[in-house]
């Protein structure tokens, strides 16, 4: 724990103990389906789970990041894709803020509202119409698109037939409208993260009223106060999806140590745990975790305590946070890798927990605010150069 844990976040990791045996039944059937199971849905909204950062008027936790980011970690050394979608939907609200007050209680009125969406833009368009606008387009990657409400959608805007450019990227606008004027494609097919249920969605022509929507480049709540309405939202999503990993290399340890305890490799007399590779690779592995996890909860630490403080945030300090959770992100993956190698064939049955770390730690990887390509928008902002990209 650091000391930007609130006192609030102790109910939700107490609801662990009884939410625990309902994820774990579901698991094989969410690997199976390529969905959240209906069960752990409706067991996450019967723990709050989903408004972790609702004010207490509406029901909610009013967790700080830090808060939600352990909690995150947590689930997801249960299932890692069950902690996914904690992370994309749990955040609803952080988009939220972006939106007039009016819209986003209207949206959190009820009780099991959630937020899905997009990141990215260059699949949907928007134009401008009296009181709003129009989107159409696909919404790739909607985790959780499954047991949403709404759907945030962000789009190039359109205006005489051509994409405006403003300071040489195009004009985004982000919008959110209820689920149900989309269609949920059934296009989630991937050897990890399979119980996201991250389906394409397509809509087209869809209104959304002026007060439902935000600049999506430069998005900031003109109501919120405090670290909310202080961290530029890109600081405030940033690290939920790293998390994950890191609540994934932490199962991966987990099953390693149980297995070394009985497993006598083929060959030998000793069991895994007296072999000196094994050794070796499992110490090595709990190191790059641990480092990995310091790291992290470093930076995010840092990022709230200035958010409290009131204090301004440059580009530097949006690349160093993206630093942070892309090297956390790589040590933890790293630690994976190492715990299957030790693991042996136990790792690459399709039965093992490892090798559903393994396969769930690869996928995760590959998300736009995870890959290797931001090591590059990194390095450009760390050497006095623009980034080179809207996505930092």
């Amino acid at each position: 724990m650091t000391e930007f844990l609130s006192e609030r976040i102790q109910p939700y990791f107490e609801s662990i103990t009884w939410l625990t045996p309902i994820i774990l039944e579901h698991a094989d059937r969410a690997d199976r389906e390529a969905q959240m199971p209906r069960e752990i849905a409706d067991a996450l909204h019967r723990a709050g789970m989903f408004r972790i950062f609702l004010p207490r008027a509406l029901g909610g936790g009013e967790l700080t990041i830090p808060d939600s980011l352990h909690l995150i970690e947590e689930f997801s050394r249960i299932d890692a894709s069950v902690g996914w979608n904690l992370a994309i939907c749990s955040a609803g609200p952080l988009f939220g803020h972006c939106l007039s007050r009016d819209a986003y209680e209207k949206i959190y009125r009820d009780p099991r509202a959630v937020i899905a969406g997009s990141l990215n833009p260059m699949t949907s368009q928007v134009t401008a119409v009296d009181g709003g606008w129009r989107f159409s387009g696909k919404a790739t990657y909607a985790s959780g698109s499954g047991h949403a409400t709404y759907l945030m959608v962000a789009a190039v805007v359109i205006r005489a037939g051509s994409p405006q450019i403003i300071d040489g990227f195009p004009a985004l606008r982000a919008g959110l409208f209820p689920i149900e004027h989309a269609r949920i494609l059934d296009t989630w097919s991937t050897n990890g993260m399979r119980g996201t249920g991250s389906n394409d969605c397509v809509f087209e022509g869809v209104f959304v009223p002026d007060e439902f929507t935000f600049d999506w480049l430069n998005a900031r709540s003109t109501w919120q106060n405090g670290p909310f309405g202080n961290i530029p939202l890109p600081l405030q999503i940033a690290g939920g999806l790293a998390a994950v990993v890191l609540g994934t290399a932490r199962h991966a340890l987990d099953e390693l140590s149980g297995i070394a305890q009985v497993k006598v490799p083929v060959g030998g007399r000793a069991t895994l745990r007296e072999r000196a590779i094994a050794q070796v690779q499992y110490a090595q592995a709990e190191g790059l975790l641990r480092a990995a996890r310091a790291y992290f909860y470093q930076c995010h630490d840092e990022v709230w305590r200035k958010g409290e403080a009131g204090e301004s945030f440059s580009l530097q300090d949006r690349a160093l946070m993206r630093l942070a959770n892309v090297t956390a992100a790589k040590l933890a993956l790293q630690a994976v890798d190492l715990v299957a190698d030790a693991a042996g064939m136990n790792a690459a049955k399709t039965s093992s927990p490892i090798e559903r770390c393994w396969r769930d730690g690869h996928t995760a990887i590959q998300h736009v605010l995870l890959n290797t390509a931001r090591f590059e928008v990194i390095g450009r902002v760390l050497f006095g150069l623009e980034p080179g990209s809207p996505v930092i």
